[in-house]
């Protein structure tokens, strides 16, 4: 088992945990790119890269997450999740790809920077002193 299909297999065990699911949620395109197959409650699509693009290499990008149920703290419940994973794996950032009007705020709350206005990332261990405060 590759480290990507072994960091998926552990989001979807996550995500299965969380939402109740007993089927599993995700799969592993041939480009490292984590999605969720179709379902009611949660979708994600998170690309795993090793390699500097517009976002910092060593990085988890979300570049869409969403929920059912919004404002009862999934949000943020996964990306503590995500950030324990970087560290477990040698990932040094987070980004969230696209944000829209809520994910920019969201992403301003926990201390991630903006690339260009439109993306953003943050340093683990500056996510991490967040969630230790």
């Amino acid at each position: 088992m590759t480290e990507y299909e072994t960091i998926r297999k552990e989001i979807d065990s996550y995500l299965m945990e969380r939402f109740k699911y007993r089927v599993s949620l995700l799969y592993l395109t041939p480009d490292n790119i984590v999605a969720t197959r179709r379902n009611s409650r949660v979708g994600l699509y998170l690309r795993i890269r090793k390699t500097e693009s517009l976002f910092p290499p060593d990085c988890f990008i979300i570049a869409q997450i969403s929920f059912r149920k919004e404002r009862i703290g999934n949000g943020m419940h996964f990306i503590r999740f995500l950030s324990e994973m970087a560290v477990k794996y040698g990932f040094k950032y987070i980004g969230i790809e696209s944000v829209n009007h809520k994910s920019r705020a969201f992403a301003e709350k926990l201390g991630f920077l903006s690339i260009d206005g439109s993306n953003y990332a943050v340093l683990i261990e500056d996510l991490m002193s967040y969630f230790q405060d």
